[in-house]
């Protein structure tokens, strides 16, 4: 017996997995004690003074029966009660709605930071796996559809279910006979509401992840505009949305739809047995068994109860919402994050002797061929290393496990014999910075982007650090200067500008090891000169590891090491490697044929034109 209820309750409920959410939902919003408290006092004056009307009915309908007319005084009286239930009613309603309606926000407020929290200590890996989209999607759609749902979740057992037991104890006490045979349509009422509740939750989840697909394509649709718009794929697009915004809308129906349905199926089961209690009571009353009194008591409690059973459908259908908007944010919470500080991790004191690379084996999560395989490199304090190689050679791969966006399980990083692994990253990190051919900027002043990493410090220290990126210049013919805001990403500022401030914001950041990944390789000639005066400021008293696309840029490292294919195959000076006529001379004059002035270049057309023409003279003398 114990086990059928035990079934019974957890299909009604969910599995182990909802009642695990539910428990972690009631733990947040049992944070705000005194508010609930108050509010589960003004609930049960609210349930009590909206049954009053059911349990004096009783007493008006026999006081009239008996024949006797009652003086006016008593109608005055009756009068002033119905509207003193009603005002002490509506305040109690008042009172808990609102007091709900604080404590929800405030879970859903704490709920949203603690997301937003833990997205900031989650991997590279989980980002490079997971889609813009749906991750905003549990921002928004999710957390909506589960603040929607926590108040039903909190009214549902302290307002409706304390009603439905009220009115049932009115109902038993006015007439245990009709109280016998009204009770039956209960079960078929819980069997109803668990059958709606199921297909809304499983239509919930289908709906929220549409909704991410819906999201991801609108975000990259926005960051991809320019080609988008380049490639005429405007229809393209449009199609791809409407087919997602076809399926949201889809899901959406099916949703309203059972909650427009459910309310009048257990309302006419609920007329059903209403009209039997009509025929049976009037049998009752013909044979004095009840009064009229205790019957119109009787149907008026009955005809009450439906409205809490209503609601604790709609309970049901928006519990089983927020459980399927509860999983998909608790899955998110739930990941483990891999940018954690191993147990007695140091602090990292800045690099005063080397950094040692030593990769037996790299591989990306879901990949088996490895990304970097058997390196061991040694960057001395204060030198300028390079990295170069054809397009997939690990260069990048092997720069990003230095501030450990990556973590390497096979081999080890050390910087002065420390391994990065047991020191803390706030302190790894810190002595770290990094500019890229890609730069990012936030949606902010120029300023501030480039205090990034020190948002606090003085005005003047950004204006140094600007002069010494060489964008002082063009920041002064801004707008508003340095309070010029930057735009989504940067538009309103060219690749070299763009490329200036995240130089300057390295410089503010004043980090002793530099990381430069292709930072000049998607420049024109004058903005690459401009950019590589700001490196050369950047670079001095830095230990600096350079990624180079054009090789001319890094003919003066003091060691360059050769990638393919994940490994080191060269490694030694520019006229040394030279010399060698591997694969570094191989890339170096396939670039120099590339950086010919172009009135020494030819296209092969006029090569042969040239060629025919001088063969031509030849053959006419």
């Amino acid at each position: 017996m114990k086990s059928a209820c035990a079934t019974f309750f957890q299909r009604f409920w969910g599995d182990a997995e909802d009642w695990n959410n539910l428990k972690r939902l009631v733990g947040l919003i049992l944070q705000y004690k005194r508010l609930l408290a108050t509010a589960l006092l003004c609930l049960v004056g609210f349930n009590l003074f909206n049954a009053l009307p059911a349990w004096y009915a009783k007493d008006v309908v026999d006081s009239l029966r008996s024949g006797n007319i009652p003086d006016i005084n008593r109608f005055v009286l009756v009068a002033v009660a119905v509207l003193l239930i009603f005002t002490v009613k509506g305040f109690f309603y008042f009172t808990y709605n609102n007091l709900l309606g604080k404590a929800t926000q405030r879970m859903i407020h704490t709920l949203r930071s603690r997301l937003y929290g833990h997205l900031q200590t989650l991997s590279f890996s989980f980002f490079s796996h997971r889609s813009a989209g749906d991750l905003i999607s549990r921002f928004t759609a999710d957390l909506l559809t589960l603040q929607n749902s926590v108040r039903v979740i909190v009214l549902g057992p302290l307002r409706d279910i304390p009603q439905i037991f009220i009115f049932l104890g009115i109902l038993a006490y006015r007439s245990w006979q009709l109280f016998l045979a009204s009770i039956v349509i209960i079960p078929i009422a819980l069997l109803l509401i668990n059958r709606f509740g199921s297909r809304t939750k499983r239509l919930t989840s289908q709906r929220l992840a549409s909704f991410g697909q819906m999201t991801t394509i609108l975000q990259e649709t926005i960051a991809g505009i320019r080609v988008v718009k380049a490639f005429g794929m405007e229809q393209y697009e449009q199609g791809r949305f409407e087919q997602a915004n076809d399926d949201v809308l889809h899901r959406y129906t099916r949703t309203i739809r059972i909650m427009s349905y459910s309310p009048p199926i257990l309302e006419t089961i609920g007329a059903l047995a209403g009209a039997g209690i009509i025929m049976f009571g009037g049998y009752l009353i013909i044979h004095g068994i009840i009064t009229p009194g205790d019957f119109v008591s009787f149907l008026l409690a009955f005809f009450m109860i439906n409205n809490p059973i209503k609601k604790l459908n709609a309970f049901h259908l928006q519990v089983q919402e927020g459980l399927a908007a509860a999983e998909r944010v608790y899955q998110l919470l739930d990941i483990e994050p891999e940018d954690v500080d191993a147990p007695g991790a140091e602090h990292l004191p800045p690099i005063r002797d080397s950094l040692r690379i030593q990769v037996n084996r790299f591989s990306y999560d879901g990949s088996e061929e490895p990304a970097l395989e058997d390196i061991d490199l040694e960057v001395m304090a204060g030198q300028v290393v390079a990295l170069v190689g054809p397009s997939g050679a690990g260069k990048t791969s092997l720069v990003n496990l230095i501030p450990r966006f990556f973590e390497l399980r096979e081999g080890a990083i050390r910087i002065d014999g420390i391994d990065v692994r047991d020191a803390t990253l706030r302190s790894l990190r810190s002595q770290i910075a990094i500019v890229t051919q890609e730069i990012f900027l936030f949606n902010d002043t120029v300023a501030n982007n480039i205090a990034y990493g020190d948002i606090d410090c003085p005005r003047q220290n950004i204006i140094a650090a600007a002069r010494a990126a060489h964008a002082h210049e063009f920041i002064m013919g801004l707008p508003a200067d340095y309070d010029t805001l930057v735009g989504e990403g940067g538009i309103h500022l060219s690749g070299g500008q763009r490329q200036r401030i995240s130089i300057a914001r390295a410089l503010i950041k004043n980090a002793p090891i530099l990381i430069l990944d292709e930072a000049t390789s998607a420049l024109d000639s004058e903005s690459e000169q401009e950019v590589q005066k700001a490196i050369a400021a950047l670079i001095q008293n830095r230990t600096t590891i350079v990624i180079a696309h054009r090789l001319s840029t890094i003919r003066h490292a003091d060691t360059i090491y050769v990638m393919d294919k994940g490994r080191i195959v060269e490694q030694g000076g520019h006229e040394e490697l030279l010399l060698r006529g591997g694969l570094y001379k191989k890339l170096y004059e396939m670039q120099f044929r590339d950086v010919v002035p172009s009135s020494e270049r030819r296209l092969p057309w006029r090569r042969l034109w040239s060629r025919s023409k001088a063969g031509g003279s030849k053959g006419a003398v």
